[in-house]
């Protein structure tokens, strides 16, 4: 199974198990602005930098758009700045912060960013912590920010404006791909 199919699957498993801050920005109607050139406003050109290159570690550009050209980058910005509650903005900056701080992230090469980003991953993963980490909210971020976009609902999901017939128990297998909604 390759990395697209497993954030595809996880994407699929998470439609329920969304954090309410994420939840309340979706309602909100929190809009990315696509494409690479963006430019900050509540985070500072460091922090974009560490927010788009963790985003794109996550979901990587391959055959279909990454998460840069998704625009998830800036609806993250949005997501914090307008849709997160003054505690929940002032714990995601620190976490930001202490993650460029113990990685020194600015300075090392895509391979160790790669690698960095993994490691915490899969150690917030075994510590099933109280308090969510960072890499857990940001692959939270980023996948509802990829999926709820027009690149990654339509090049990534199916998506048909008006559905067809509905049928109940149809396998993955022969759907192809799972629906946007």
């Amino acid at each position: 199974m390759n990395r697209r199919e497993v954030i595809k699957r996880t994407a699929l498993l998470m439609g329920g198990a969304v954090s309410a801050p994420a939840l309340l920005g979706l309602l909100k109607g929190c809009a990315p602005k696509p494409g690479v050139d963006w430019n900050p406003v509540f985070f500072t050109q460091e922090q974009a930098f560490v927010i788009s290159e963790v985003a794109e570690i996550i979901i990587p550009k391959t055959d279909t758009p990454g998460a840069k050209d998704a625009g998830v980058p800036s609806f993250i910005e949005q997501m914090v700045s307008q849709a997160y509650s003054q505690e929940n903005r002032d714990k995601f900056m620190a976490d930001l912060d202490a993650f460029m701080k113990e990685s020194d992230f600015l300075n090392l090469s895509v391979e160790k960013k790669t690698e960095y980003v993994v490691a915490q991953h899969d150690k917030a993963i075994q510590e099933k912590a109280q308090q969510r980490p960072f890499i857990l909210t940001m692959k939270e971020l980023t996948l509802l920010g990829f999926f709820t976009s027009k690149p990654g609902a339509t090049e990534v999901l199916q998506y048909e404006p008006v559905p067809g017939k509905y049928e109940g128990c149809k396998p993955l297998a022969e759907v192809g791909k799972t629906w946007a909604t």
